[in-house]
Formats: C-alpha cells, sequence, structure tokens
C-alpha cells in the first residue's frame, strides 16, 4: 500500500485532486489512474505533444507522484501502448474462425488488428501522423511489448509449430518481434489507408509466405 502525498510542485492542480495524505492508493490503482490521464491527453493533443507535467494536471496530483511510478513520459505512453496490445490482441485471437490454420489466422490477426486500430480513438491518436514522433519503431519492438504479444501469440505459434506449418528454423519469441516491426508498418500511411483486401495481399506475400510452409 502505497500514501499518495499532496507535495507541491508549483503547478496547477485539476479538480478531483487524489494526492492528500488521505489518499490511500495501492500502486495498481495509482498506476491505472496516471494511465488513464495519460490516455486523456494522448486524445487531446497526439502523443507526441504530451508532457509529464499534463498528465499530473490532469490525473489531479503532482509531478513527483507521476515520476514515482513513471520515471519518464516514454514510459506513461508505453504503459498505454500495453494497455492497448491486450485489448486488441485479446479482441482479435478471440475471433478467430479457425485457430488451428495458421495461414488463414495470421492474415485475420493483422487485417482484424487494423479494423480495430481504426475504429479505436485512443490507437488513432498513438498512431497518427502527428503522434508517430512518440512511438517509433523501437518502443514497438521494446521488451515489454514483445512480452505482451508474446504472451498471447505464443500458444498459437506453438500449435502452429508442433502441427508442421510453420518452418522448423523459426524462434517463436524473435518471429513476434518481426510480426510486430511489419504490423507498425501497417499503422502508418499509406499502409494505413489500404483496403482490407489489399492488407490481406500485403500479408500473404510478405508474411505468410515467410512463416508458413507450403502445403
Amino acid at each position: 500500500m502505497t500514501v499518495i502525498t499532496g507535495d507541491e510542485d508549483g503547478g496547477q492542480r485539476a479538480p478531483g485532486w487524489w494526492g492528500s495524505d488521505s489518499a490511500l492508493l495501492d500502486d495498481e490503482e495509482a498506476r491505472r489512474r496516471l494511465v488513464a490521464a495519460t490516455v486523456r491527453c494522448v486524445l487531446r493533443r497526439g502523443s507526441g505533444r504530451i508532457r509529464v507535467e499534463e498528465v499530473a494536471v490532469e490525473a489531479g496530483v503532482s509531478r513527483s507522484t507521476v515520476y514515482r511510478y513513471f520515471k519518464t513520459r516514454d514510459e506513461l505512453i508505453l504503459a498505454v501502448l500495453l494497455s492497448r496490445v491486450d485489448a486488441a490482441m485479446s479482441g482479435v485471437l478471440g475471433g478467430l474462425r479457425d485457430p488451428g490454420d495458421a495461414a488463414g489466422s495470421l492474415v485475420a490477426v493483422f487485417v482484424d488488428s487494423m479494423a480495430m486500430m481504426n475504429k479505436d480513438t485512443i490507437s488513432e491518436a498513438l498512431f497518427s501522423e502527428g503522434g508517430r514522433s512518440a512511438v517509433e519503431l523501437r518502443e514497438l519492438t521494446a521488451e515489454p511489448i514483445v512480452d505482451a504479444v508474446y504472451r498471447h501469440l505464443e500458444p498459437l505459434l506453438n500449435r502452429w509449430s508442433e502441427s508442421g506449418q510453420l518452418y522448423e528454423d523459426l524462434d517463436v519469441r524473435e518471429t513476434v518481434r518481426w510480426l510486430i516491426a511489419v504490423g507498425s508498418i501497417l499503422m502508418v500511411p499509406p499502409w494505413s489507408t489500404w483496403s482490407p483486401q489489399q492488407q490481406r495481399v500485403f500479408v500473404n506475400t510478405h508474411v505468410v509466405r515467410a512463416l508458413v510452409r507450403p502445403s
């Protein structure tokens, strides 16, 4: 249990301040509130322009409280990304028609993820041209993101490998990292403006052929 104190930082405090001496929050709840505040800032300004001070005001806490949980703005953006990854992967994988079919499932994962992102205002703000500077490829392939996607995809990739659908020399974790890198290409123009059919052709040509053995 952590006591969130109302230490001064010289900045404006938003209504609903939860940094008083009497406000007892556990670490998980504190992080959740700070991530939620970051999301609201991203929606207003895009990820490339938010500052820690703005997140502190939005959350109703001091800057030192934000820094207690997130050392930099990039860590805040990463936390938002992780929340979107978990939501997207759970939704997409839960909707696969035939999880045992490697080729069809890989296409669905990419195309359905793009469709979900296009409908999600948070993802749109994160990956818009204005916000792109804060969400670079090196961040998308950072270990926490790879870990999150790996947790979701590992069972499927192992299943496909054991059934002989994937090439034998593939390293599952590095395959996940590569899939994230390819997916990041589809998140920005001009690829993000393609139709679902164009995206399917791209994934079949550049992803399925690289991973799935010809039947």
